[in-house]
């Protein structure tokens, strides 16, 4: 639903965007949305489903300060959210009738005709009844099969696939780190240590499970997104430093710049006229998470001006693949508006996006940090959207 989607992005407003905070975005979407598919199947009408879905959850603060999995913090919250209970309707006051009103009073009452005797009911009405709740039952039976024993059943191997997978991604940035230094010691002499047969372990023997989802389009989502966050945290310092000093204007480095950086992948074009360079992104897979996309979009555009001190603005065009050809979502970037979202988010520790963001591992990591947190790659995409 939409709506719903739109009410837990604005529930992480303001938030870094980290995987461990997607997969919480996602986990607690995945939970409104049954919670909502309950309170339908209940006879809720549609408005009242979600009112109550919404109310169920109005903060994400706790969930991300406490310890845990992401599902868990998720569940929790949701568990303990307030139910509503329906006061008992108030007692009615029966008014006496004029007989009843007479006698009181000591006048004769006048004799009444007695009421004809009330027939029993037919078979039929009672094997209705009887049938109807039967199927109550079996119907209230399934209800608590399904809440108490499968949802529980599924939602613990969803934690235990999100868990695998967090970890899956903290032993990769290990083993990257691990190859790193291994290389070093390489090119100091000690290569043939490697080469022994059955003492190293590649990257691909960490890779766990991914992540379970009961519905396919959130799994998609979930698949599409992590790949490009992916792309985002694992460039290093080695990226703009292999760039720097070139010239804006070297079609061929530019492209092979353009084609490594995050989104490189839907590269179409790019082209340099009077200090704006134009790039345009074809077919973008429809299932990244829009903030994924914006914080791919802050980061191309930040590493841009920070090599390239010439460059003074960056047009971007982006084309989802579930789109239409002529459907396009425009973005200006301009190097002043850059240095502005810098400044603020950093408090005044980067003013400028050039060449001394990447002078080390450590003041790379740093401005990464910066472009993640959503107060700049937000608002600077908000910013720079072009109305259709």
């Amino acid at each position: 639903m939409n709506e719903l989607r739109m009410y837990v992005e604005h529930l992480f407003e303001g938030k870094v965007l980290t995987p461990e905070t997607i997969e919480l975005k996602e986990e607690i979407y995945g939970n409104l949305m049954a919670r909502y598919e309950d309170y339908v199947a209940q006879g809720l009408s549609e408005a009242g489903a979600l009112a109550r879905t919404k109310a169920s959850i109005t903060d994400v603060d706790d969930m991300m300060a406490g310890e845990g999995s992401a599902a868990s913090a998720a569940e929790d919250a949701l568990s303990s959210a307030p139910t509503t209970v329906i006061p008992p309707a108030a007692e009615t006051v029966k008014m006496p009738t004029p007989d009843t009103a007479a006698q009181a009073a000591g006048a004769p009452v006048a004799p009444q005709a007695s009421a004809p005797a009330s027939k029993g009911q037919p078979k039929w009405v009672k094997t209705l009844i009887i049938v109807a709740a039967v199927i109550i039952g079996l119907l209230a039976i399934g209800y608590g099969v399904n809440e108490f024993i499968l949802d529980p059943i599924q939602d613990h191997q969803e934690d235990v696939a999100e868990a695998q997978a967090e970890q899956q991604w903290r032993e990769q940035q290990s083993q990257k780190q691990d190859d790193a230094s291994n290389s070093d010691a390489n090119t100091n002499g000690n290569a043939g240590a490697s080469n022994n047969s059955g003492t190293g372990q590649s990257t691909s023997g960490n890779q766990g499970a991914t992540p379970q989802f009961s519905d396919p389009e959130d799994q998609a989502e979930y698949e599409a997104t992590m790949a490009l966050m992916d792309d985002i945290w694992v460039n290093e310092v080695d990226l703009p430093r292999e760039f720097a000093g070139t010239d804006v204007a070297d079609d061929a480095k530019r492209g092979d710049l353009l084609g490594r950086l995050p989104l490189g992948e839907y590269l179409q074009s790019n082209s340099l006229a009077n200090g704006t360079l134009s790039v345009a992104y074809q077919n973008v897979d429809h299932n990244i998470d829009g903030d994924a996309l914006d914080l791919a979009m802050a980061y191309d555009v930040t590493t841009l001006f920070a090599l390239y001190p010439s460059l003074n603005t960056v047009s971007v065009q982006v084309h989802e693949n579930d789109d239409h050809a002529s459907d396009v979502d425009r973005y200006q970037f301009d190097r002043q508006m850059v240095n502005s979202y810098l400044t603020q988010v950093s408090n005044n520790a980067i003013t400028q996006a050039n060449d001394s963001l990447f002078e080390s591992q450590e003041s790379w990591d740093q401005a990464l940090d910066y472009m993640a947190n959503e107060r700049y790659f937000d608002d600077l995409t908000d910013r720079a959207e072009i109305d259709r």
